[in-house]
C-alpha cells in the first residue's frame, strides 16, 4: 500500500505539497550522551510524552520527502487530538490550494476534500494515514512492555512474530525513537530537538524511515498551536 502511495505522490510531485510518511537513515541517540545521573520511574515513560498529554494540537509544519535521490519539499497542516486518537491534515500547495484534507482515527480514515488526480490513486488515502498513525497515534507504550536499561537511555520493548518493537527514552522520560522490526513492518521513528511549549516537551524535528520501502520523511515544525479537548 504504501508503495502505491509512493507512486502516486511521484505523478504528482511538486505540484502537491504533503505532510504524509517516509523513511531515511536511522538515526540514533548522539554517542557523546552522557550517561544518566538518574533515571525517570517507569511511570513516567508513559506519562511525560507529549503524545499522551490531554487537548488538541494544531501544527504547522515543513517537509522533505527523499525518495532514492529525489528530493521534495512538502508543507502542510496538521490537527492532532491525542486523546481520542484523532488527527485531520490538509495539505496544500504553494499558491495555498487545498490538495486533500484526511482525517483519521486508530481504526480507519475518510477524504473530505481531494483533487481528483489523488482521487483515482489506488491506496493514496489508507497510506498516508498509515504514516500519520505511526508517527503521532500508534503504537503506543503498553504497561506490559519489558524494560531494558541503557547508560543514555531506557527502553521498553515488546516481541513481535518476526521481531520486535520497542520505544526508547532519554534521561528526561523523553520519547526519542520508536523502532520495529518484525514480519509486518521494518520502520523507525526519531524525535528529535524537545523544546518547551505550553508547559510540555515536543520535539521540533521529527523523521520517519520505512526501510522496506527506502522512502525518507522528515518534519520540521514551524507553528504550534494548543487548545483544550
Amino acid at each position: 500500500m504504501l508503495r502505491l502511495l509512493i507512486w502516486a505522490l511521484l505523478s504528482l510531485l511538486p505540484l502537491v505539497m504533503i505532510a504524509c510518511a517516509s523513511l531515511g537513515t536511522p538515526a540514533q541517540l548522539p554517542p557523546q550522551s552522557p550517561p544518566c545521573t538518574s533515571r525517570p520511574a517507569r511511570a513516567q515513560l508513559f506519562d511525560g510524552s507529549w503524545l499522551r498529554q490531554p487537548g488538541i494540537w494544531q501544527l504547522r509544519q515543513s517537509a522533505l520527502l527523499e525518495i532514492g535521490r529525489r528530493k521534495f519539499p512538502l508543507e502542510g497542516l496538521l490537527q492532532l487530538d491525542v486523546g481520542r486518537g484523532e488527527a485531520r491534515l490538509a495539505a496544500m500547495n504553494e499558491v495555498g490550494l487545498v490538495m486533500f484534507d484526511l482525517q483519521l482515527d486508530t481504526k480507519g480514515e475518510q477524504l473530505q476534500r481531494v483533487i481528483p488526480q489523488l482521487r483515482q490513486q489506488p491506496g493514496f488515502a489508507p497510506g498516508v494515514a498509515e504514516s500519520l498513525r505511526r508517527i503521532f497515534l500508534q503504537p503506543q507504550p503498553l504497561a506490559g512492555d519489558r524494560l531494558q536499561l541503557q547508560p543514555s537511555s531506557q527502553r521498553l520493548w515488546r516481541p513481535l512474530p518476526g521481531g520486535s518493537l520497542g520505544f526508547v527514552f532519554d534521561c528526561d522520560a523523553q520519547l526519542v525513537e520508536a523502532r520495529e522490526v518484525s514480519d509486518a513492518g521494518d520502520w523507525r521513528v526519531n524525535y528529535n530537538d524537545y523544546q518547551k511549549f505550553d508547559g510540555v516537551r515536543i520535539p521540533q524535528q521529527i523523521i520517519f524511515n520505512d526501510y522496506r520501502h527506502k522512502v525518507k520523511l522528515s518534519l520540521w515544525l514551524r507553528e504550534v498551536k494548543r487548545k483544550d479537548e
